[in-house]
């Protein structure tokens, strides 16, 4: 399949698909969990299968020469799976269902999967849907708050932060992320910091060099 959307899942072989953001150590969560949001967790396995999963979808569509470190796939799934968390909790408490908006981004994303098997399809959801979710949950609640079209979004996104900063949001230090401004943005934190200069280079963008030299089983592409 060679469709303009999915060649840009793709796109994690070019930057890390997080936004660089200082943030203080998260102490490190047990029990194989990745990712706890208010009660709710995602566990290690999870991360692992679907990264797995969506490393075999987005492969095919990687230009010549192009690797993605398993690293930063997986960084993105635990990310993904917290922000998709952690915007359903946030949707339930104040009473809203997505905006009509995450409906039209899902009709756009299932168009481009006919090629891919069940188990890459459900990966793909998840991670690729999981922003416009967010969003749309943000936008329902802001209309709901009585903001108008244009600054509902703003209005919802200011709510689901104060969400978070009430609620127990955690994701484990190994993968470098944090949800902060309603997004999944990557940290530097102190148990994370890399201690190389080819860690680093993979940690801020996923170096073409770094990611090319690991093992097959390390990499996508």
């Amino acid at each position: 399949m060679t469709s303009t959307r999915l060649r840009g899942l793709a796109g994690l072989a070019v930057a890390a698909a997080v936004t660089l953001s200082g943030c203080g150590s998260v102490p490190a969560l047990n029990g194989g969990v990745a990712a706890r949001v208010a009660g709710e967790s995602v566990t290690l396995e999870e991360v692992a299968d679907t990264a797995a999963a969506y490393c075999s979808a987005v492969e095919t569509q990687l230009q010549d020469g192009q690797t993605v470190a398993n690293s930063v796939v997986s960084s993105q799934v635990a990310g993904s799976l917290a922000l998709r968390a952690a915007s359903e909790q946030f949707a339930a408490d104040q009473g809203v269902t997505a905006d009509a908006a995450y409906d039209q981004a899902r009709d756009d994303l299932e168009a481009n999967l006919s090629d891919l098997t069940d188990t890459q399809k459900e990966a793909v959801r998840a991670v690729n849907l999981a922003r416009p979710y967010a969003l749309a949950v943000q936008l329902a609640v802001g209309k709901q708050l009585g903001a108008d079209d244009d600054a509902a979004a703003e209005a919802g996104a200011d709510a689901f932060d104060d969400w978070l900063d009430d609620n127990d949001v955690r994701i484990d230090p190994r993968f470098g992320i944090a949800l902060e401004g309603g997004e999944v943005t990557r940290t530097d934190t102190d148990i994370s910091r890399p201690v190389s200069e080819k860690a680093r280079a993979a940690t801020s963008t996923d170096d073409q060099t770094f990611s090319a030299g690991l093992p097959s089983t390390q990499r996508c592409g």
